[in-house]
């Protein structure tokens, strides 16, 4: 099985992205081929909602160009899912996001929890996305923590540190019972956090490439009723 991941940002070294595709792989069968790309988008990190209009058009058009080379799925690394739904209309192998899949397997672990995102103007859009695939009424919280993107990159035990005590006032003041990485470059961080707080933390990018491998084993794909065709666009 051969499975491509499509990062939205501009920001990422060659380093970066081979750092973040050992991330992925752990949680993958070894047979499963996994490869790294960048969108050409322009924007160093998406922390508002210019950089994600602006992320979206370069990510879908990536994920196009990649499926060329014969992957099985593809998987957008940005957490909101930027592009993907233009993808999925244009292809008929797994297009897969973090957003939904985590947000989705949130509910069903847990009645409430928390979306967890860097700072920026991103909880918004993140409310509205949760709104549309029907996850608003579990979620208790999307707060932002006092670091951008790149910390998540440059700072892993800081940002962990970040995210265990936040997470704990979401669980004393708000109630949640588990929490989302509402952020791409979180990989890696969730289980500790986990660890520190006693309940499931969900890993966007870990939960995107596992749900891509068990589509394709599965056989299934996203609906053309759903994403109907449109090769005008592209």
């Amino acid at each position: 099985m051969k499975l491509a991941v499509v990062a939205a940002i501009g920001s990422y070294t060659p380093a970066d992205l081979e750092h973040k595709k050992q991330s992925l792989r752990a949680v993958l069968r070894p047979e499963t081929q996994l490869d790294m790309y960048a969108a050409d988008s322009g924007v160093p990190y998406v922390e508002s909602g210019m950089d994600l209009y602006l992320s979206e058009v370069a990510v879908a058009r990536k994920i196009v160009e990649v499926a060329r080379l014969g992957y099985d799925a593809i998987v957008g690394s940005a957490f909101l899912d930027n592009g993907l739904d233009a993808a999925r209309e244009l292809l008929d192998i797994p297009i897969v996001g973090p957003a939904k899949t985590t947000m989705y397997m949130a509910a069903t672990l847990a009645h409430k929890f928390a979306v967890i995102t860097a700072a920026g103007d991103l909880p918004r859009h993140i409310w509205a996305f949760a709104k549309v695939i029907g996850v608003v009424d579990r979620i208790v919280a999307i707060p932002t923590l006092p670091c951008t993107v790149a910390d998540f990159l440059r700072h892993e035990e800081n940002s962990v540190s970040m995210l265990v005590h936040l997470g704990r006032q979401l669980m004393d003041e708000q109630g949640a019972e588990a929490l989302v990485l509402g952020c791409g470059a979180s990989t890696g961080l969730a289980p500790r956090v986990s660890q520190a707080l006693g309940i499931p933390v969900l890993d966007p990018g870990l939960t995107a490439v596992k749900y891509a491998e068990m589509l394709v084993d599965l056989g299934l794909s996203q609906s053309k009723r759903a994403y109907p065709y449109n090769p005008r666009v592209m």
